[in-house]
């Protein structure tokens, strides 16, 4: 089953985005079939304008917040999707649907909930990680909580994914130079591009990362266990998949990374 994630991953987002009405010499003919882009469009449209309306809310946010309180506000969302409150009320939001009448939203909560039992695939797949970022830190009620957590999980993944990416390249940077210039670099960039609350996370980053970049020399044992252990752990906690009937392994977060 396609996702709204797989659908949205591959169709530019705008505003902007309508359902849009076939030509009239066309009508006749699709509507002796249910066509499935008309629904696919009609779902992308509803989240699209979620995704717009949320990115309007968190760029006030974010300029109206110093890195410092922003991180902070970062922690004290992080902490009511993984945290003791969420636990104890998982039951409640394993049910809970959103007040409203449209058949793609409740749809989407459903899967969400699903997904948080184990029983479904992740409605949130595909998504870039802008994308997932706003729905994780969105307050406003557009999303369930359980969505949310769907959303940090995709996340998750691909920070994972990354990492896993961004070690290997510069273990093999330094057996070949015994510097790792062109991983830092990319490190540096990769923070440069993430939303500003995830930025707002990791103190110092830029600081650390442009010290590491002056040293002439660097032993790897130690270089190893600073930033290498900050990419393994720090940064990704790990996020195990949810069993049926059994609490989230990731419901107590570790850390200061938003992963």
């Amino acid at each position: 089953m396609e996702t709204v994630g797989s659908i949205l991953a591959r169709t530019p987002i705008s505003p902007a985005s309508v359902v849009r009405r076939p030509p009239e010499s066309t009508m006749a003919v699709e509507s002796k079939e249910p066509d499935e882009n008309v629904h696919q469009e009609t779902e992308l449209s509803n989240l699209a304008k979620q995704l717009s309306a949320a990115a309007e809310r968190a760029a006030a946010r974010d300029a109206s917040l110093p890195r410092e309180e922003l991180a902070d506000l970062a922690s004290k969302i992080l902490d009511k999707l993984m945290g003791d409150a969420y636990l104890l009320a998982k039951d409640f939001f394993d049910e809970f649907l959103p007040d409203t009448d449209d058949p793609e939203l409740l749809e989407r909560a459903r899967q969400a909930n699903a997904f948080a039992k184990g029983r479904g695939e992740n409605p949130f797949k595909g998504l870039s990680r802008d994308q997932l970022s706003l729905i994780i830190y969105d307050e406003s009620g557009a999303f369930t909580i359980n969505e949310r957590r769907a959303a940090r999980v995709e996340r998750t993944e691909q920070h994972n994914e990354w990492a896993r990416y961004i070690i290997d390249k510069m273990g093999a940077e330094y057996r070949q130079t015994g510097r790792n210039d062109q991983g830092l670099h990319e490190i540096l960039d990769f923070y440069n591009s993430l939303p500003r609350i995830e930025v707002a996370q990791y103190g110092n980053y830029e600081a650390d990362i442009n010290m590491q970049l002056a040293m002439h020399e660097v032993e790897w044992p130690e270089f190893n266990t600073s930033l290498i252990d900050m990419l393994a752990h720090e940064w990704k906690p790990s996020e195990p998949p949810v069993t049926p009937e059994q609490p989230d392994p990731a419901a107590d977060p570790t850390g200061k990374a938003p992963d």
